[in-house]
């Protein structure tokens, strides 16, 4: 059975018999379809609207200005006869009568009935699309269907036009917010800012600050963590599908794989080294352990270090902080003397001591710290940490005696306390093989945080917080779980299991998984979307700017569409 789009075809290919008996059977059966369409509502289809949705944008944003442009005469011709019948419709009914008869008389040399006819007709047309569309609710749901962007640029056209009139009266007060927010939202609901932003996304996308310091320091992260807010959800939710989100679990691994490198890194670049390429977990702890203790043997043969009246007097303070305290009394007297026999008593005759004992003194702090930080007795921590104290002060007074080597031990200094934090992280129960995630080197670099309160930690300052939060933002909070995606691959085609995956499944992980998540494609599709040559984001910016532009050619559109929809109605008359 024919539809009114039928009828109106062949209306419009058949202009010319326009007033023959066959012209005006097929007119009267489109008036008769057209009603019989807008009586009867169906049953809304979503699955039309989708597909109707990419042919509805480019018709709404760039198809009517491409008409206008092609053919520039019948545009323009069609554009005057709706501004005429608008004009026409907008008069007085005894003035519309009075141009009628000007214009029809056969003493005005001047006169245009027909072209007065064709006002008359196309702005009858524009009126009556209009009505059908949004008079009933059958025709908004056909309009939906078959050109939802119409209906999103009408409402753009509509809500900018009457904001900018409303503003344009300068009525002030709530007026003025009013028309305001009007505009606003038809520059939301322009349907040329739906090409326009990600048109601009792709010319010079807005990276996230935290994606762009990750990256300087060495990491990639995926596609949809780069791309962050759905992106990074949709990513997620793929891990669950077989192959494809082994690929992703990967990719997220070895990102994660590669915070742990620049955390190791932060503890090494001091004393001018790196960790090897594919070092990672306990042989990077290790390692850089190794490497630090090198760095300090090497310079303790050069060194003295002879006790000062600051040193004696910071000390002798931390004594009475631990005896004033609520701790055992045991525990302190335990205090005092790891302190006087391993420390304050090594300063003999010219409290004095040579880079050997200077050496010694260093590693039964550490030792000691390191146990009893690990004790499940309050009062056991709280020593450790009176002897972190301790061993900052032995550290600042090794500075003070030996000026010279001041700035390599400073460095040297600077690196075992990032490792510190590493090695802590590390340590962390869910670190498997001592490799962890953003989260666990978040906590440990709280934890380790000695100023009041937190104080530096809740401000931002802590050391290494600048990593370990970005890593948290962007990575997340879990070590993801490894990801083995060859082997799900042969698993899953040698059980069958590839039928019960669905084909576009498989085929997704075949395709996508290797390409987008693997090490090359990690860092290329990280290249496409944060990299762009200079001049990238002032033609971005012109393209999310711009609104009144926008704005004037969304109208132009309309009104070219709009016309060529009107020459088809009045052609059907």
């Amino acid at each position: 059975m024919a539809t009114a789009d039928d009828y109106a075809k062949w209306i419009v290919a058949n202009a010319n018999k326009k007033g023959t008996a066959d012209f005006d059977t097929v007119t009267k059966a489109y008036q008769e379809a057209k009603a019989s369409e807008v009586a009867t509502p169906q049953g809304y289809d979503f699955g039309k609207t989708i597909s109707s949705a990419l042919p509805s944008l480019y018709q709404n944003t760039v198809g009517g200005l491409v008409d206008m442009v092609s053919s520039p005469l019948q545009t323009g011709q069609a554009l005057s006869d709706i501004v005429a019948g608008g004009v026409y419709k907008a008069l007085p009914g005894p003035m519309q009568r009075g141009l009628t008869a000007i214009e029809q008389s056969p003493y005005n040399p001047l006169g245009d009935p027909a072209s007065l006819q064709r006002a008359q007709n196309v702005a009858g047309a524009v009126g009556q699309d209009y009505a059908t569309t949004y008079g009933t609710a059958a025709g908004f749901q056909k309009m939906m269907e078959e050109d939802p962007f119409r209906v999103v640029g009408d409402v753009s056209t509509v809500l900018g036009g009457s904001g900018a009139a409303l503003r344009a009266g300068n009525i002030g007060g709530r007026s003025n917010a009013i028309a305001n927010a009007m505009v606003r939202g038809g520059e939301l609901t322009n349907p040329i800012n739906m090409l326009a932003r990600p048109v601009a996304a792709m010319v010079s996308p807005t990276v996230d600050p935290n994606v762009r310091a990750l990256m300087a320091e060495g990491i990639t992260p995926t596609t949809g963590q780069i791309l962050g807010g759905g992106y990074k959800r949709f990513e997620e939710g793929l891990t669950s599908i077989p192959v494809i989100g082994d690929f992703i679990k990967s990719a997220q691994g070895r990102a994660v794989e590669q915070l742990n490198t620049a955390a190791f890194n932060r503890a090494l670049k001091p004393i001018g080294s790196s960790l090897p390429s594919g070092t990672t977990g306990r042989e990077a702890v290790q390692f850089v352990s190794d490497k630090l203790d090198d760095a300090y043997g090497k310079l303790l043969p050069k060194m003295t270090v002879q006790a000062d009246p600051v040193f004696g007097t910071e000390i002798g303070n931390l004594r009475q902080m631990v005896a004033q305290g609520a701790i055992d009394p045991n525990a302190v007297r335990a205090f005092d003397r790891f302190l006087d026999t391993n420390v304050v008593n090594k300063f003999q005759g010219q409290q004095a001591i040579t880079g050997q004992t200077l050496k010694q003194i260093q590693s039964d702090l550490r030792e000691r710290i390191n146990l009893l930080g690990a004790s499940t007795d309050a009062d056991q921590r709280l020593m450790g940490q009176a002897l972190q104290e301790v061993q900052d002060q032995f550290r600042q007074l090794v500075i003070r005696s030996n000026p010279a080597n001041a700035a390599e031990l400073k460095a040297i200094d600077t690196g075992y306390a990032n490792f510190k934090r590493v090695q802590r992280a590390a340590g962390l129960t869910g670190a498997e093989e001592g490799i962890f995630s953003p989260a666990q080197l978040q906590n440990a670099v709280r934890a380790m945080d000695r100023s009041k309160d937190k104080s530096r930690f809740a401000t931002g300052q802590a050391l290494m917080q600048d990593l370990s939060e970005t890593g948290k933002v962007v990575l997340g909070n879990k070590l993801p779980d490894s990801g083995t995606p060859y082997r799900s691959l042969a698993a899953l085609i040698a059980s069958g299991g590839a039928a019960g995956a669905g084909y576009p499944t498989l085929a997704a992980g075949m395709l996508a998984g290797p390409a987008l998540y693997s090490a090359p494609g990690q860092r290329l599709a990280a290249t496409l979307l944060t990299a762009r040559p200079a001049g990238a984001a002032a033609i971005a910016n012109q393209l999310r700017a711009n609104q009144g532009i926008k704005s004037g050619a969304l109208a132009a559109n309309q009104l070219a569409n709009q016309a060529a929809l009107a020459q088809q109605q009045a052609a059907g008359r």
